[in-house]
């Protein structure tokens, strides 16, 4: 299977809230970002948030989190170096799509939830081989 693109990643992203039209303040953040960031909120949504859905995951795990290292290692051509990796991510944690302890551990923020339509990546996760390898491989 080959890797997808960042666009490709990014695409995945919908927001399932419909926000008024009213003026573009009342849109999400995510929304005028560049496609890596957009790419990094699917990628966290499917490590921090769908292991919480999946019925065989949820009795694996605690609270699902990764660590900055971790992601940067598994996603890095996504993700990029040390340095960009680390824009995204305080980006993505000062609107409160992530969350970061002193332990560089990355949790969910309410934003990620918001962010992604839960049912379609649901689908998309569940039916992919390639992410249950993954989960279990991690466990």
């Amino acid at each position: 299977m080959n890797s997808l693109t960042i666009k490709e990643i990014s695409s995945f992203l919908s927001t399932r809230i419909n926000f008024p039209k009213k003026s573009p303040k009342d849109s999400p953040p995510h929304k005028k970002w560049d496609a890596s960031a957009r790419a990094s909120i699917v990628i966290l949504w499917g490590l921090l948030v769908y292991p919480q859905l999946d019925k065989d995951l949820q009795q694996r795990r605690q609270k699902p989190t990764i660590t900055i290292a971790e992601l940067q290692r598994l996603f890095f051509e996504y993700l990029g170096s040390k340095e960009q990796c680390m824009q995204v991510l305080l980006l993505l944690k000062n609107h409160d799509y992530i969350r970061m302890n002193e332990e560089q551990a990355i949790s969910a923020g309410t934003e990620l939830y918001k962010a992604v339509d839960a049912l379609k990546m649901y689908r998309l996760f569940r039916d992919s081989i390639l992410s249950r390898s993954f989960y279990k491989q991690n466990q």
